[in-house]
């Protein structure tokens, strides 16, 4: 009897990511996104900018499946795992997260995305050296929800987990962020928002504060302005037609 596993055969292996054919459908139309998509846009996002890859102090990128695992475990446990992602040298920490309730089974209904803004230089050194273990600036972690404030609560436990890893406040700001029209693209919009933030991070990189809350007022501004339905659907089939192609070439 054939396995699960054989009845679905991997289409895509790119770096970190694995796609499968059950996981490429998520990328018909009207359907929901899985973790292995946004996993696979992140490692592509990461690996094919020169920019990103000649500034790696810039972004620690956290896999779905990671995510979760952080938000569902004990206190001690998510610490553990926050000290092994290794990104307290970096600018900002991007985490996407949905309303899953459980740490082994692929459900939940709505994605969004959380960008964790760092500032102070020194912070990887305080860590050691501050007596009470605490951050010297302040830290603000911002919601991007495609459907209002409906992954509040999530948000708001992931929140909670920085907190107690950092021994210190986080501040959670709901930014806005473009709506989408229906029930099934949000998976689409964290990733359509992290691929601009990108971009946005690397034309103004050579301003001094890339943490400013002014330079995040700015690029709500631009998402804003710049992310439509009509985007969000050509991404889509963008992403299909990519996976096929590489899928193409490793056969040949």
């Amino acid at each position: 009897m054939s396995s699960s596993l054989e009845l679905d055969p991997i289409l895509v292996s790119y770096y970190d990511s694995i796609v499968r054919v059950s996981n490429l459908k998520t990328l018909d139309n009207s359907n929901w996104l899985d973790d292995n998509i946004i996993t696979f846009a992140f490692e592509y996002v990461q690996n094919e900018s020169k920019f990103l890859k000649d500034n790696q102090n810039l972004f620690a990128f956290v896999s779905p499946p990671v995510v979760q695992l952080i938000k569902m475990s004990d206190d001690l446990f998510a610490e553990q795992l926050l000290q092994s992602i290794d990104f307290l040298e970096k600018k900002f920490l991007i985490l996407p997260i949905n309303d899953n309730r459980q740490v082994t089974e692929f459900s939940g209904s709505h994605w969004s995305l959380l960008i964790l803004s760092i500032q102070g230089r020194n912070i990887f050194f305080f860590r050691f050296i501050n007596k009470k273990n605490t951050f010297p600036s302040e830290k603000f972690l911002y919601h991007f929800d495609s459907m209002s404030s409906l992954n509040d609560r999530t948000a708001k436990e992931m929140q909670k987990k920085l907190k107690i890893f950092f021994h210190g406040d986080i501040h959670l700001i709901n930014s806005r962020c473009p709506q989408q029209a229906n029930g099934f693209d949000c998976g689409l919009y964290v990733i359509v928002i992290v691929e601009e933030f990108c971009r946005y991070i690397q034309e103004y990189y050579s301003m001094k504060n890339l943490n400013d809350k002014k330079f995040f007022e700015k690029f709500m501004d631009e998402i804003n302005r710049c992310i439509t339905s009509e985007y969000i659907n050509q991404r889509r089939k963008q992403l299909k037609t990519l996976l096929e192609s590489m899928s193409s070439n490793k056969k040949k």
